[in-house]
């Protein structure tokens, strides 16, 4: 009888596509994953642009496209599913674009820029000095603000990187070589939300980053494959999420549910993970558990987006034009690929 009871309650979450069915299932014991990994005839997209070198990648559901950042140009570019391009954005004061944020809502489009000298238009103080966000309409590319983060840690080297948006609109940039997560409200003006020396390390630190609803922002540390969660309220209160596994050269981020995140990883300090992991918290991301992964080759897989219930991942092999001498990084013409992972199940 309490079989069949459970089955009943869980056809019928199944039937209003409630999001808990992410949690756990008393019953039984038994984790239900909201984020399926793998399968068979998933989704891949071939950007026909070479030499793009894309970092981070966002979905517009209003055109039904994705929106990628060049890292290489310092542009901003939208594309279909057939691979099919056009520049959406074309800046002078953009170097290395790396994460992105669509926001439909507002009709903004968030950009974060940095400069470690691969791009083709450098930052007239040099490498690793930039730092700033640019905020542009989404619909036609044209400029809103442009607000200079550095500026509030001016002596300072700077890799900012990763961005998230809370429901009011206030924006949250992880920065990579500084230990800091900045603060930029609706009114464009910017701030030093939390500052810890636990975010230092060797190589690239803070990188992506989510906000949950419920209040705080979840991110990655690269180097050592960690998650962090930060409550808004309190900043200084943040966690270490508690978990068995760990992430190295954990990129991007996606909220799959109230319950569940993507973790992208590709490579840090010379540990190759190159995979992309299921995640999932039966204690408002106290703790946490690996469920599943998908594996790639040397791809240097960055970030993702959800299009349509289906999880997208980024890979151009990045690492092959920061790595190449100055010479060579016009001769490399990568294209760069959309590949689907899995699906999310609410």
């Amino acid at each position: 009888m309490r079989t069949l009871m459970f089955t009943v309650v869980l056809a019928m979450a199944i039937a209003s596509c409630q999001s808990n069915l992410s949690g756990k299932i008393s019953t039984t014991n038994e984790m239900v994953n909201a984020v399926s990994l793998g399968g068979v005839e998933l989704d891949s997209i071939k950007i026909k642009k070479t030499a793009l070198f894309p970092e981070d990648i966002g979905y517009n559901p209003i055109t039904d496209k994705f929106i990628l950042g060049s890292f290489r140009e310092g542009a901003v570019y939208e594309v279909g599913m057939d691979g099919s391009y056009r520049k959406l954005i074309e800046d002078d004061r953009l170097n290395s674009v790396l994460g992105i944020h669509i926001d439909s809502i507002r009709n903004r489009l968030l950009v974060v820029n940095s400069d470690i000298g691969a791009s083709v238009r450098s930052n007239i103080d040099g490498p690793n000095k930039a730092a700033s966000i640019g905020i542009y309409e989404l619909s036609s590319g044209k400029a809103i603000k442009f607000i200079d983060l550095g500026k509030l840690r001016p002596n300072a080297e700077h890799l900012v990187n990763g961005i998230t948006m809370d429901n009011a609109g206030n924006a949250y940039i992880t920065d990579s070589f500084s230990p800091i997560i900045y603060k930029v409200d609706t009114q464009g003006q910017a701030s030093v939300f939390l500052e810890s020396n636990r975010f230092m390390g060797e190589g690239i630190n803070l990188n992506g980053i989510v906000f949950h609803p419920d209040g705080y922002l979840i991110t990655v540390k690269k180097n050592e494959g960690v998650l962090f969660k930060v409550p808004l309220k309190n900043p200084e209160n943040f966690v270490q999420i508690e978990i068995a596994d760990k992430f190295v050269g954990g990129d991007g981020l996606i909220l799959a549910s109230k319950n569940d995140l993507v973790v992208i990883a590709n490579r840090a300090l010379g540990q190759l993970t190159e995979s992309v992991f299921s995640v999932h918290s039966s204690d408002n991301w106290g703790t946490a558990k690996m469920l599943d992964n998908y594996k790639f080759g040397k791809v240097y897989v960055t970030t993702g987006a959800i299009r349509k219930g289906k999880i997208y991942v980024l890979h151009s092999d990045l690492a092959s034009l920061i790595q190449a001498p100055k010479t060579q990084k016009d001769k490399l013409l990568n294209k760069a690929t959309i590949q689907q992972v899995g699906i999310v199940h609410l």
